[in-house]
C-alpha cells in the first residue's frame, strides 16, 4: 500500500553579472568572380583578427569559420538578374574583460566588417548558479509542502521523491539574453562611439516534490 502523499512545486531564482561576452561578426563580399570576392574577405578577416588581438586572452578566445561561396542575384522589371558572386566568413572572439567591451567594439567598427551576427553574454559560472537556484526551489517546495500540511491538519513526513523540472512559468530557465543581430549597413556605423551596459542574468531553477504525510 503507498503511503499517503503530496505533490507540491517549488521555483527559485538566482540573478548575477554577465563576466564574459561571445561576439561574432561576418564580413561579407560580392565580386563578379568568385575568386576576388573570396580574396577580399580573406583580407578583411586577417586585417580584423589583427585589431583584436590585443583584447584576446588566448589564442582559443578566435575562431574562424571557413569561406563559405554563394550566387547572388536580383530581381528587376520581374526578370532575376546575376549580381555575381559572394563570399562570406565569420570570425568569433570570447571577451573575457567586460570592461574593454566598448573599446573592443570601437576598434571592432573601425574594420569593414559587414555584420555583427551576435552578442551575447554569460557567465563562468553558469552551472554552480543554475544549481543554487536548484537548491532554493528544493527549500521553497518544502515550505510549500509544511504550508500545505498545516492546512489539511497533517504533518510532514520524508521526502518520497525529488524531480528537476524545465523551470517556472515566468522564467527561461538557464539564463540566457537575447543576441544581439546588427547589420552594418554602408559602414556608416563605423568608428562611432556606443555605450554596451550587459544586464543581469537570471537563473531559474524548479523542482516537483514529493513527501509522504504522517
Amino acid at each position: 500500500m503507498l503511503p499517503r502523499q503530496i505533490s507540491v512545486s517549488g521555483y527559485g531564482n538566482v540573478s548575477a553579472y554577465p563576466d564574459q561576452a561571445e561576439i561574432t561578426v561576418e564580413v561579407s563580399f560580392t565580386k563578379p568572380r568568385l575568386k576576388d570576392a573570396t580574396a577580399e574577405v580573406q583580407q578583411v578577416i586577417e586585417h580584423v583578427t589583427g585589431a583584436v588581438r590585443p583584447f584576446l586572452k588566448n589564442a582559443q578566445a578566435l575562431r574562424t569559420s571557413s569561406v563559405s561561396t554563394n550566387k547572388e542575384y536580383t530581381y528587376r522589371n520581374d526578370k532575376e538578374l546575376f549580381v555575381g558572386f559572394q563570399a562570406t566568413q565569420s570570425l568569433t572572439v570570447s571577451l573575457t574583460d567586460l570592461s574593454r567591451l566598448e573599446a573592443f567594439m570601437e576598434t571592432l567598427l573601425q574594420t569593414r566588417v559587414s555584420r555583427i551576427r551576435q552578442l551575447s553574454y554569460s557567465n563562468t559560472h553558469a552551472d554552480s548558479l543554475h544549481r543554487e537556484a536548484t537548491l532554493i526551489a528544493m527549500r521553497n517546495a518544502l515550505k510549500a509542502a509544511d504550508k500545505l500540511c498545516a492546512g489539511l491538519g497533517q504533518k510532514r513526513g520524508a521526502v518520497l521523491q525529488v524531480e528537476e523540472t524545465s523551470g517556472s512559468p515566468e522564467e527561461g530557465g538557464w539564463g540566457r539574453q537575447s543576441p544581439v543581430d546588427m547589420e552594418l549597413y554602408g559602414k556608416s556605423m563605423g568608428g562611432r562611439s556606443f555605450r554596451l551596459t550587459p544586464e543581469l542574468i537570471e537563473y531559474s531553477g524548479a523542482v516537483k516534490t514529493v513527501v509522504a504525510l504522517e
